[in-house]
């Protein structure tokens, strides 16, 4: 309606200051004549309107589809992130474990060591107590070999007896042997 009557206005130049024409700026229509639009483009705004309705439901579409597809994302992330967690976890909780036990194992060892460090060190010294009294005896080689032969002659000769004295008492221990 308003795009049919506008054809037929005129400006009211009544108020309007009176100048000479060159003092009056252009507007792109003649002084008094009322401007009547852009005739043909009077579908212009409605059509921008529609072309803007349709951008922001093109728009909300898009964004709805983007946020599902970002939640569904994200779920997915997190139940990965959630899985490789777990995961770690349970390898740290195996990997102290181990740790544990080897430092225990560790401990036990250096105890035993230690252990058998001292008992290897209380022989060596008494070793080392007894060489005077076995190397160091005075006597050559075959003084040793004849003191060792008297000496189990010696003890031969007490077997008997106490074997006699089994069998014969006391009367009968010494004879015979």
């Amino acid at each position: 309606k308003f795009y049919k009557t506008i054809n037929k206005e005129t400006v009211d130049l009544s108020l309007a200051q009176q100048t000479p024409e060159e003092d009056a700026p252009d507007a792109g229509f003649d002084n008094g004549e009322a401007y009547t639009g852009a005739q043909s483009e009077s579908g212009g705004i409605l059509s921008m309107l529609d072309v803007m309705k349709s951008d922001f439901t093109r728009t909300i579409t898009e964004t709805e589809k983007a946020e599902r597809q970002a939640q569904q994302d994200h779920l997915e992330f997190m139940t990965a992130s959630g899985m490789s967690l777990a995961e770690k976890e349970e390898a740290e909780k195996q990997k102290d474990n181990q740790k544990d036990d080897a430092v225990s194992k560790l401990g036990e060892a250096d105890d035993n060591l230690q252990e058998q460090t001292d008992i290897v060190a209380t022989s060596i010294q008494e070793l080392l107590e007894l060489k005077p009294a076995c190397v160091d005896t005075g006597m050559s080689y075959e003084e040793r070999v004849a003191l060792r032969e008297n000496e189990i002659e010696s003890l031969n000769k007490a077997l008997c007896i106490l074997g006699r004295y089994a069998e014969y008492g006391p009367d009968g221990a010494a004879e015979g042997c």
